[in-house]
């Protein structure tokens, strides 16, 4: 998952459907990922407080979920793992989530030249922006690394968001889909699709997204509502 608006709560969500599919789940970060209740999470591993791997072992066979993290950077912030040690447990769990990217809460992103940090077991990169941006001004406040975005889109700062501009974002070709490698599928992921209107205008964005994205859903990564588009 890279992307902005809502990236912890989508992989969340999908590590709970795979679970209840019966899948064995592991989740983790290559950046950053504050403190979240066990009850979301599944045990959480600390590589370095303890070996892990047994624990791991354990906690897939017994609940089917864990999470794996790198160090406590504070007690409301952890740091995650090395792309390669994500492609060394890989093969631990029957899905592997990893949150590859940081927006500092807003709502939409272009990423700079050294995000996100994907793994190179990456089987499919969903980038993930938030329809809450619609209306608003571009801003600071609406979007991360703001400087890229104008840039990206050749909108000023304080335009107001459309369809068009959140399209313009993630099909440039600075933005997400630069980054991902030949023969790893792509997605996108409309986030906060939280009543008809914003259905609606995900489908105006959908159709700008596909191609080059080969799959655009909308829906709310909350409640777990979601429409792939055709």
């Amino acid at each position: 998952m890279v992307g902005a608006g809502g990236k912890t709560t989508l992989v969340y969500r999908l590590a709970a459907e795979a679970r209840s599919a019966g899948w064995r789940v592991l989740v983790t970060t290559t950046t950053h990922m504050g403190t979240l209740s066990e009850a979301t999470t599944g045990p959480v591993l600390v590589e370095a407080e303890s070996a892990i791997e047994a624990d791991l072992a354990q906690a897939l066979a017994t609940e089917g979920r864990a999470t794996v993290l790198g160090r406590r950077l504070r007690p409301d912030k952890l740091e995650g793992l090395a792309p390669e040690r994500v492609d060394a447990l890989a093969a631990s769990a029957d899905l592997v989530l990893v949150e590859a990217d940081g927006a500092r809460g807003r709502s939409l992103k272009v990423p700079a030249p050294h995000e996100p940090v994907i793994p190179a077991s990456t089987t499919l990169v969903i980038v993930v922006a938030a329809l809450d941006v619609l209306g608003r001004p571009l801003d600071a406040a609406s979007a991360h690394r703001l400087e890229l975005v104008c840039a990206a889109t050749g909108a000023p700062e304080g335009a107001l968001v459309g369809p068009a501009l959140l399209a313009a974002a993630l099909v440039h070709p600075s933005s997400y889909l630069s980054r991902i490698r030949v023969g790893v599928r792509s997605g996108v992921f409309l986030n906060k699709a939280d009543d008809e209107a914003a259905m609606a205008a995900a489908a105006e964005v959908a159709a700008l997204l596909r191609p080059p994205y080969a799959l655009v859903a909308a829906g709310s990564a909350r409640s777990g509502r979601a429409v792939v588009f055709p």
